[in-house]
């Protein structure tokens, strides 16, 4: 009887070592499909440019009806799985412009760019999106383990088309 509760109690110990280490290797699971489907995005708004020179689609069903996009892809780091549209107003024209802007944009509005409301709805009518579709980012404000382009949090990891991307994520310095 006691080599069991001491099998028992050598075991819960294990059990919570190993618990933070699995943690951690599912947030960085998630981090990488994140990362995938972000670029999956950026990736459908560049086709999309290649075919219409300079034009922005008006929505994500556009995207996927048009076959630059297999299907709508969740957001793994929330809850509700939403993207957050990035709207080529926000980025502006400039290469290298969607980072100043973006960060400008989420001070302002407390998260969702200029264009956007709270909630996801685009704004601009029944038209679609002031600006069109450059891109997504999640709307999770959970720090990372890993940065993209230089950002820490994900709701500042930006997908956007034209956007120098670096798929390989470095991780933070501790």
């Amino acid at each position: 009887m006691a080599a069991l509760l001491v099998s028992l109690a050598v075991l819960s110990v294990v059990a919570s070592m190993a618990l933070p280490a699995w943690r951690h290797a599912a947030q960085r699971e998630r981090e990488a499909e994140l990362i995938f489907r972000g670029e999956q995005y950026a990736r459908a708004v560049m086709l999309y440019q290649r075919q219409l020179p300079g034009a922005f689609p008006p929505d994500v069903e556009t995207l996927i009806e048009g076959r630059f996009l297999r299907r709508e892809y969740l957001d793994p780091m929330t809850d509700d799985g939403e993207f957050r549209l990035v709207l080529q107003s926000e980025i502006g024209t400039a290469p290298g412009a969607a980072e100043g802007a973006m960060a400008a944009g989420a001070e302002r509005t407390g998260g969702a760019g200029p264009g956007m409301v709270e909630d996801g709805d685009p704004a601009g009518g029944p038209g679609g999106v002031e600006g069109g579709i450059a891109g997504v980012a999640s709307r999770s404000k959970a720090p990372s383990i890993a940065q993209y382009n230089g950002a820490a949090r994900y709701d500042q990891w930006l997908f956007v088309v034209g956007a120098d991307t670096d798929s390989t994520p470095a991780p933070l310095s501790p």
